[in-house]
């Protein structure tokens, strides 16, 4: 209960800094920090709307171990010649909390480039303190060129307001390299309006062909995640934790299916 009280006194009292909280949208971006070009999968279209994967994936996790407050996120990708198409939508539910986000995105690929656009309808509601939605857009950018890969995205680049307030607008900026066949590392960091820039590193390491392992560290604050990636044929099954400075760990699951290309 008491752990209950703790998250919705942060809630309550960093008022719009919590709204529309970047969580990670998946077991994957658990480990990674939310670093998307590691590990890519349908909700990296969340991170970055110029990042599409074709298949779908559902995520649960209690976040930070409270079981009163599940996180529910779905998420699906069609690729259709140099388009990419994205639909996703994630819930928060509690009695006293609920927050969803339904998400539509488009995408365009030319040779190395890639450019995309997101729409979020985002819904907010604290129990006998306010509830509003609102309409967030967000762009994206990537690059790649061999073995580097570079992407940056901007949320709500609309510069879109809740309760009549600007939301934060949020630069996501992160690199991906392939050192090995079996081997990647990526850094980035992430910079939301009136706070310091948060530094991230994260590793891949793909042991068979069947596994893989995740891990990431974060500064700022100060976060360690790790995960492990099951896939059997088109299908695959991630289970992560990462921690908290002051909460349990969040544990987190996902299940994916890529369609044909």
């Amino acid at each position: 209960m008491k752990k209950i009280i703790l998250f919705i006194i942060i809630v309550i009292c960093s008022n719009l800094s919590a709204i529309d909280l970047n969580l990670p949208f998946s077991a994957i971006q658990n480990a990674t920090s939310s670093l998307v070009l590691i590990y890519p999968s349908p909700s990296s279209s969340a991170v970055n709307p110029a990042l599409h994967c074709s298949g779908v994936e559902t995520s649960a996790t209690y976040l930070f171990g409270i079981k009163d407050i599940p996180f529910y996120n779905f998420h699906s990708g069609l690729i259709y010649k140099d388009f990419g198409f994205y639909l996703g939508n994630s819930i928060i539910e509690h009695p006293l909390y609920k927050e969803s986000s339904s998400n539509l995105g488009l995408s365009y690929k030319h040779r190395f480039y890639s450019i995309g656009l997101g729409l979020r309808y985002l819904y907010n509601k604290v129990d006998n303190y306010h509830k509003d939605s609102s309409l967030i857009v967000d762009w994206g950018f990537s690059w790649k060129n061999k073995n580097i890969t570079t992407g940056l995205s901007i949320r709500n680049v609309s510069q879109s307001s809740f309760l009549e307030a600007k939301l934060p607008v949020v630069y996501l900026w992160e690199t991906s390299f392939e050192i090995s066949k079996d081997s990647r590392f990526a850094l980035g960091f992430e910079k939301e309006d009136g706070f310091d820039f948060s530094f991230k590193f994260a590793s891949r390491y793909d042991i068979f062909k069947m596994m893989s392992i995740l891990a990431s560290y974060q500064y700022e604050p100060d976060r360690l995640g790790i995960g492990i990636v099951f896939n059997i044929s088109k299908m695959n099954v991630v289970y992560s934790i990462r921690t908290h400075q002051y909460l349990d760990l969040t544990h987190y699951i996902s299940v994916g299916y890529a369609f044909k290309k």
